[in-house]
Formats: structure tokens, C-alpha cells, sequence
């Protein structure tokens, strides 16, 4: 594993070395290891219902259950901390939805058109 993550040890990983990191064995096997370890739900929807609860809000559907999670996350990223690249503690699983939110992108949830009311003609 060491000698795996020798080359990554600078201070900042290239586009090219961070594609071939995600298609290693090393990083398939830990994100398994991640998602069975947070039983594949999404750890920002835990928090954000945890705290919406603690704070006597209600959610709305959407945001009031949890997502099933897909994606493994580099909380210190990957590029700037290769260090870290398979480091339990820097690794969380996020739904796609929250893990495009941490990175800033478009989330892909399209809201809820609101029904005009009109008048009734008669």
C-alpha cells in the first residue's frame, strides 16, 4: 500500500494521476470498505436531519429521509492531500446529490412547478 502511494506523495496530484488512483484496487477495495462501514447512507443527510431535528425545523420530503449513498468523499481532497488518499478519517459517503453540493455542481433536482390559480370563469 505504501509503495502504491509513494508516487502521490508531493504536495499536489495531477488530473492524470488522481484518474489513475480512482482505478486502482487499493482505492475500489477501501470504498467498499467505507461504504459497508457507513452502511451505504448518506452521511450529510444523517447530519442534516439530525440537525434540523435538534433544532425543531421541518423538512420537506425530499430532504426529510435519507439517501442511499454511492459515492465515497475526500473531505481534505484528493488532489491537494494525496496523503490522505486512503486514510479512513478523510473518507465519508455522500448520495450523489450531497457529494455534487460539496463540490459545487449541479445537483440534478429539478423543483416542483407551482400550480397557478386563476380565476373560474363561468
Amino acid at each position: 500500500l505504501k509503495a502504491f502511494l509513494l508516487p502521490f506523495q508531493r504536495q499536489m496530484m495531477t488530473d492524470k494521476e488522481a484518474k489513475a488512483f480512482y482505478n486502482s484496487k487499493p482505492w475500489k477495495e477501501k470504498r467498499l470498505k467505507i461504504l459497508d462501514r457507513d452502511h451505504h447512507e448518506c452521511q450529510d443527510c444523517i447530519k442534516r436531519i439530525k440537525d434540523a431535528n435538534e433544532k425543531g425545523i421541518l423538512l420537506d420530503r425530499e430532504d426529510a429521509h435519507i439517501r442511499r449513498g454511492t459515492e465515497v468523499h475526500h473531505l481534505q481532497e484528493l488532489k491537494e492531500h494525496p496523503e490522505l488518499a486512503l486514510t479512513d478519517s478523510n473518507l465519508i459517503t455522500l448520495c450523489t446529490v450531497c457529494h455534487n453540493i460539496r463540490h459545487g455542481r449541479q445537483t440534478h433536482i429539478i423543483p416542483k412547478k407551482s400550480v397557478k390559480i386563476t380565476e373560474e370563469m363561468w
